[in-house]
């Protein structure tokens, strides 16, 4: 069901906004992550076009729960001006995905925390593994190794069971300021878009700067959160899973997954190629 019209009256606390369509006023109630999204944009007297499934009772008062929003629109002396609007969005993302130059699909693994979690445990990067390609998609370097923590040398035999690697691995890795330099090295010969799959591998990353001491190269990365646009182009409440998606595209993996960082960077490859076929139409959409 859908319902498009002016917001009359905002509840923050309850997340709850009231809409008048035509002549009859709906309550409509958002979901936490939803709210969050959108909540910027909700104002009184702006205008809202959404869709919205079942009633529910919240606070004594009947509402509707909102699935997703299609529009916001302000009124201004100039006309109508759009906030947000799901089509364009759609249209954006499209564009940005087909203007990509070089791409690097990067993935790292962490070290993990004994089973009995200790406060002054660090998690740091112990592997890492991508794809560069160039904007025809012809694999330019293909690079996996294992690096050595700076703090925490010993693996936790939670990290050992869980990772397809050992302590000699680890042991015979670069040295962070290796790996530090390599990456630095990579970014300026080739300025790559850094796609990744969720937030851990940036954040990863950054705390590896400060527990290093090294210089951020924030301000040379592009990174982009493959998750997230398949969040914002498909309308989904949720997280994905890297595995699933990858099945979702039709792909299966030879073997069980071994929490690879080179295997998770090829995953992500297949699913960015998955997506952009999915928003250029030459494919259907995948069913998450």
């Amino acid at each position: 069901m859908q319902i498009q019209g002016k917001i009359l009256a905002i509840d923050e606390k309850s997340r709850m906004i009231t809409v008048k369509d035509r002549r009859q006023k709906r309550l409509l109630y958002f979901q936490r992550s939803l709210f969050n999204k959108f909540e910027k944009f909700l104002h009184q007297d702006f205008y809202i076009a959404l869709s919205y499934r079942h009633k529910i009772r919240r606070n004594r008062h009947t509402a509707y729960i909102v699935r997703n929003v299609k529009k916001i629109v302000k009124p201004t002396a100039r006309g109508p001006k759009i906030l947000y609007s799901f089509k364009h969005l759609k249209a954006q993302t499209t564009d940005f995905i087909n203007h990509l130059d070089t791409k690097l699909f990067l993935d790292f693994e962490m070290s993990m925390h004994p089973y009995h979690k200790q406060k002054n445990f660090i998690q740091e990067i112990i592997q890492v593994g991508y794809i560069l390609e160039d904007k025809t998609g012809h694999t330019l370097k293909t690079f996996s190794t294992c690096i050595k923590p700076s703090i925490h040398t010993t693996l936790t035999k939670r990290t050992l069971k869980f990772l397809d690697l050992s302590q000699a691995d680890v042991d015979q890795g670069l040295s962070y300021e290796e790996f530090y330099q390599h990456l630095k090295s990579l970014i300026e010969t080739y300025n790559p878009a850094i796609i990744v799959w969720g937030r851990n591998d940036f954040l990863a990353l950054r705390d590896s700067y400060k527990i290093n001491h090294k210089r951020s190269l924030a301000k040379k990365t592009r990174f982009v959160n493959l998750l997230k646009l398949h969040k914002n182009y498909f309308n989904l409440k949720n997280d994905i899973g890297l595995l699933n998606a990858f099945e979702s595209y039709g792909h299966q993996l030879e073997e069980k997954q071994k929490h690879d960082a080179l295997e998770d960077a090829f995953m992500t490859k297949k699913v960015f190629e998955g997506f952009k076929a999915t928003i250029n139409d030459q494919t259907y959409p995948p069913k998450f």
